[in-house]
């Protein structure tokens, strides 16, 4: 009797367990998406700041500080994305990726977004197809990319491995890469998508 009495007890905490654990896990995209929330609005109070226009035009981005504003109409995606790709930087939603050129600059401007959490930026990085436009703005200029067609054998948007950082590399022709997970809600891959600059419009 007293056996089956802790059995029951024992099937009872487990069941109150798997409970809390599966609240967690609906919960916490949840809770990403509104601690991104909240630090979106802090990085646009910042990005219209005048200190963040000297810091932008001296070159003293820091880590986890803003960088440009990434708008794609297509995916409903306005964000404002900070520089390096740390834990740290992709938690307020999407990174810039070190060593790879400033908005507008020559070369491949890399960013990378989360899909899944923390205000998902580029949840819908799948639908984009060549023409759709894609707007980096800074304090001093708005860009404008355009989404191209496939090449190199390739759809655009198209899928690597995880490890593949050849998409982040350098050439000569100013082009903007995006990245984010694949599948979605997992990491084993990466799904990226490529544009080029088309318009240059400077701000006063």
């Amino acid at each position: 009797m007293r056996g089956r009495r802790i059995l029951a007890l024992s099937l009872a905490f487990m069941s109150v367990a798997t409970a809390i654990g599966a609240a967690g896990f609906v919960a916490y995209p949840f809770y990403t998406d509104w601690q991104a929330g909240r630090t979106q609005g802090t990085l646009r109070s910042t990005f219209a700041s005048d200190s963040h226009k000297e810091a932008y035009r001296t070159g003293r981005i820091a880590d986890a500080e803003p960088l440009t504003r990434i708008i794609i109409p297509a995916m409903k995606t306005d964000t404002i994305v900070v520089e390096g790709t740390s834990n740290k930087a992709l938690n307020t939603g999407a990174g810039h990726y070190p060593n790879t050129p400033l908005p507008g600059e020559p070369g491949n401007v890399a960013i990378a977004g989360h899909r899944t959490t923390y205000g998902k930026p580029f949840a819908n990085l799948e639908i984009l197809k060549p023409g759709d436009k894609v707007y980096l703005e800074t304090p001093f200029a708005k860009h404008t990319y355009e989404v191209i067609s496939p090449f190199a054998g390739h759809q655009n948007p198209w899928v690597v491995a995880a490890n593949d950082w050849s998409v982040a590399e350098q050439v000569t022709d100013s082009i903007l890469t995006l990245t984010t997970c694949h599948p979605r809600g997992t990491d084993r891959q990466r799904l990226v998508a490529r544009a080029k600059l088309v318009e240059t419009k400077e701000l006063t």
